[in-house]
């Protein structure tokens, strides 16, 4: 693993200033950043830790929906009552993704981040709380929809698409 520094971000503004440098990487859970450093796929030259921001909650919106913080864990959102009610599906895939252990620290900012839903930059997750908007599943030149049979990972144009 490469040498990298470690910022612990204060509140959200900060969080984004520092996330905005090159080679600055989020850290929450870690599970799978932290991984790919290891091996040699990812090289953070900054880790910018979001772990202490107010990004973990699940709360209704006006039109129906979740709104769904960067720092809620997997595990807490695949168990999360309006969530199994709402959005089967998406608990199911939540639980059926990895490990309870795995599940325990991973939280959704960082399954954004890490490359398994495409993502234009490291900072969709954090946008939201910011500017009040959505966060974007897709640059612009993909499609903004992806098929839940589909057989790759959509990846950021400057990354592969590798099997599942």
């Amino acid at each position: 693993m490469d040498a990298f520094s470690y910022v612990r971000a204060a509140d959200i503004d900060k969080a984004v200033r520092a996330g905005g440098a090159s080679g600055a990487r989020y850290i929450g859970g870690g599970t799978n950043l932290l991984d790919l450093m290891k091996e040699g796929v990812e090289h953070a030259v900054m880790l910018v830790d979001i772990t202490r921001l107010p990004l973990a909650e699940v709360t209704p919106t006006e039109d129906g929906g979740l709104r769904i913080g960067a720092l809620v864990r997997n595990s807490d959102l695949a168990s999360n009552a309006e969530v199994r009610k709402r959005y089967p599906l998406l608990s199911a895939a939540l639980l059926n993704g990895a490990s309870q252990q795995l599940r325990n620290m991973a939280t959704v900012g960082g399954n954004l981040c890490s490359g398994r839903v495409a993502t234009t930059s490291p900072t969709p997750a954090l946008r939201p709380a910011t500017s009040g908007g959505q966060v974007p599943v897709a640059p612009r030149s993909m499609a903004s929809t992806a098929s839940m049979r589909s057989s790759a990972r959509a990846q950021p144009a400057s990354r592969r698409i590798l099997p599942t």
